[in-house]
């Protein structure tokens, strides 16, 4: 039997077609170095073929064997909590059903509770899309998505025809091109920068630096936020060397207390815009300026304080109670125990991810992990932590949670992309595994 038989026979027995191209070029990679090993010994290239095809048993129960190991995997908990999020979606919008809320808002509960359909309908099919794609099709895109990322935000700058809550959009028909979109690019682009190490560090920093300023252009704080975390955190777990790494993290920090300096003298002189300086002191001290910047974490103090375990029938109406605050709102709406629940289920996705993460052994299929579940936990955590007046309201959303097409379809696209990269964790390096082969002999 040739080489090219032994294949095919092989292959025959593997279901997935993912599976038998990648079987088929590590099959043969590892028969021609046999084959090789018996040329060298004195054999003809016919007799050290047959020789080497041989050694690898029948071709049918080392099929049958590989397409066990190759059985595309599907993490059924993920996808369960997913839908069990997206059902538990629905939940803000009922909270604001209330004529008297709707009238307050200007909201129209049809219409919002139809658009939730929508949403959860594109996140699901972004979702299992994203799952049955091969990730590693990506990796060598990388500046492709850096450049991509890079478009969007220009757009953004250059032709915005609509400003929500500070932020730029541009609108083109149903459809709202904003700086999330950039985001998830983004992503992609440093996961493959980073799990190779093909490119000098000052090259990377060059490309860090540049998109930094764009975001500043912008003036997107917020996203400028969940963007350096998303690289920072990948950066530490790249293939840089320890040393390189200290001293990144080491001018990050001396420019960061350079900055905290800087602001700290400009405010003293006077320099900075009384509306900044007024935003800052609501945070600081919200009761002194209850009826300025510190109304919104009074509210929502106030909120959350008279919500009981179950929830009151007192509402206070909390400003961005569909959107940035949907979790106050939530507990205001059906108590602790609600929010409780939301909370578990939210830190479950994280800790799966964790757990998905600890069995991958590829390098970008990893960094498409850590940079999605980092992205995922910036938003979770940040959204807790401005609830409870731990930290300054911007606009960051809750995922799946806060109403509009971003939070579900850029929270279910990071569920995709670990469903991929889990789906394809045992496409194992068979030229690794000569004991695993010589068994099926």
């Amino acid at each position: 039997m040739n080489i090219s038989h032994f294949l095919e026979t092989v292959t025959n027995e593997i279901k997935s077609k993912e599976a038998k191209e990648y079987v088929k070029i590590e099959l043969s990679q590892h028969i021609q170095k046999s084959k090789q090993s018996w040329v060298q010994r004195g054999y003809s290239e016919i007799e050290a073929e047959e020789k080497a095809v041989k050694e690898m048993g029948s071709p049918i129960t080392l099929g049958k064997s590989l397409n066990k190991l190759h059985k595309p995997k599907v993490d059924w908990l993920l996808i369960s909590l997913l839908i069990v999020t997206l059902l538990l979606s629905f939940l803000p919008i009922m909270a604001l059903k209330q004529e008297r809320y709707l009238e307050f808002f200007n909201l129209n509960f049809s219409t919002m509770l139809q658009n939730k359909v929508i949403f959860i309908i594109i996140g699901l099919i972004v979702a299992i899309g994203s799952m049955y794609f091969d990730y590693r099709k990506l990796k060598r895109f990388g500046y492709l998505f850096y450049a991509a990322g890079v478009g969007i935000i220009i757009f953004l700058q250059l032709f915005t025809n609509r400003i929500v809550n500070g932020e730029l959009m541009i609108s083109l028909g149903g459809i709202d091109i904003q700086a999330w979109m950039a985001i998830p690019l983004f992503l992609i682009a440093w996961a493959s920068f980073f799990s190779t190490t093909s490119f000098k560090l000052w090259h990377y920093i060059g490309l860090f630096v540049f998109s930094i300023f764009l975001f500043l252009w912008i003036a997107n704080l917020s996203m400028l936020f969940i963007y350096i975390v998303i690289v920072g955190v990948l950066f530490l777990q790249s293939r840089f060397t320890r040393k390189e790494k200290l001293l990144v993290v080491g001018a990050a920090a001396i420019l960061m207390i350079g900055i905290v300096v800087f602001c700290t003298v400009s405010y003293m002189k006077g320099n900075i815009a009384p509306h900044q300086v007024d935003r800052l002191l609501g945070y600081i001290n919200p009761y002194e300026h209850a009826s300025g910047s510190g109304y919104q974490y009074v509210t929502l103090q106030n909120a959350i304080e008279n919500a009981g375990m179950f929830g009151t029938e007192n509402i206070i109406y909390i400003p961005d109670a569909d959107t940035i605050l949907v979790f106050g709102n939530l507990i205001q709406t059906y108590g602790y125990a609600l929010g409780i629940v939301i909370f578990v289920i939210l830190f479950s996705f994280l800790a799966r991810i964790w757990i998905i993460l600890q069995s991958i052994k590829e390098p970008f299929g990893k960094s498409l992990i850590i940079g999605g579940a980092t992205l995922f936990a910036t938003q979770f955590l940040y959204s807790v932590g401005m609830t409870f007046g731990l930290l300054p309201l911007v606009s960051i959303t809750l995922p799946f949670m806060s109403y509009g097409i971003m939070p579900t379809v850029l929270n279910a696209f990071i569920v995709g992309l670990v469903l991929s990269v889990y789906r394809r964790k045992h496409f194992i390096q068979i030229k690794r595994e000569k004991k695993d082969l010589s068994s099926f002999q």
